[in-house]
């Protein structure tokens, strides 16, 4: 049995975590990914035929619903013999394991939300899919880098997070990620079937990073870099602005004091500071390689966020993994080029 681990925490502080036993994982059946890709389209595309028919022969469809049938029924039977979240929990454990991290999906499970609702035969009672309150959590610390935002974030969806300490310095670290399956293979742009990775294919998947680094000094201020895009552009281009052309026009830079007694001020000097010609290489670095990123210095913490997609061999599970540790060397980058300014 593994022992609870306390580890730092971004959002609570510090936190226990206790990795899942692999032996206590049920692990499903790898299935082909022609299939993967197939049932579902499959079962789709059976409804519409149950609406063509009964339009056309203008009687009950059923040779459309018996295909529907079928082909729903073996989906939902695919995906209970996969059991891709046990296959998916298993796969993370072990990254934790050889990384020396914690890892746990339970805190990003979904919560059933039961609503009553008034109807013509008096009150209803039904459940809804929430967020749980650890993902609630995180989108109020770090808005900025987890809600919908035109031309940057689509919006963030975790199912599992890791605690460990970062290679470099030793100082502690927080992931978490969530993945979601594509079907790449129906995109009208050729450019969504190939990835930044050397991926190409029809099948892929789609992921969203949050991370957080410890820094080892306060800051006193707030810092958020995002995805620059149409809205701050002309006239309503007011943000800060560094030496760099390239950086200027690639992120949107603004800040605060966190002190209230310096609310009034303007912190321009202070970011500057912040943003060494080395901090700002290795965010240009991450902006190339990966779709969207951004970040948010919060006095003594780092946050920073990745969105994109992996499609064909990269979008296999074994190699999802291996980009998951690359990622958090990756982004560490970002912190030790903040250290000579805050040491």
């Amino acid at each position: 049995m593994n022992e609870p681990r306390t580890h730092w925490d971004p959002i609570e502080g510090q936190i226990s975590i206790e990795t899942p036993e692999l032996s206590t994982i049920k692990q499903g059946i790898a299935l082909p990914m022609w299939l993967k890709r197939i049932l579902p389209l499959a079962a789709a595309l059976s409804f519409v035929g149950v609406i063509i028919e009964g339009l056309v022969m203008g009687s009950f469809p059923i040779y459309s619903t018996v295909a529907a049938t079928v082909f729903m029924g073996a989906f939902l039977l695919a995906d209970h013999f996969e059991n891709e979240h046990g296959r998916k929990t298993i796969r993370r454990v072990k990254t934790a394991q050889s990384q020396n991290w914690s890892y746990t999906p339970k805190l990003m499970e979904r919560r059933l939300n039961y609503v009553a609702t008034s109807t013509s035969d008096g009150v209803d009672r039904r459940a809804t899919s929430a967020k749980s309150e650890r993902a609630e959590k995180i989108e109020a610390e770090v808005p900025e880098l987890t809600k919908v935002q035109v031309g940057a974030y689509v919006g963030a969806y975790f199912d599992g997070e890791f605690w460990g300490d970062s290679r470099e310095d030793h100082l502690p670290f927080w992931l978490a990620i969530g993945s979601m399956q594509m079907e790449a293979g129906l995109a009208a742009n050729p450019a969504l079937r190939r990835d930044n990775f050397g991926g190409q294919g029809g099948f892929g998947q789609f992921f969203s990073l949050l991370g957080a680094y410890k820094i080892d000094r306060k800051t006193g201020v707030r810092v958020v870099i995002q995805p620059e895009n149409i809205l701050h552009k002309g006239p309503l281009d007011r943000d800060i602005k560094t030496e760099s052309m390239e950086f200027n026009d690639r992120f949107k830079i603004s800040g605060r004091y966190l002190d209230q007694r310096q609310a009034q001020q303007t912190p321009d000097l202070e970011v500057m500071r912040i943003l060494t010609p080395a901090t700002q290489d290795a965010m240009l670095a991450l902006n190339h390689r990966y779709h969207k990123v951004g970040f948010v210095l919060d006095d003594d913490v780092l946050y920073f966020m990745a969105q994109d997609k992996l499609v064909g061999k990269n979008a296999m599970p074994d190699r999802i993994d291996e980009l998951l540790c690359e990622l958090s060397r990756e982004f560490e980058s970002a912190k030790l080029g903040i250290k000579p300014y805050i040491e």
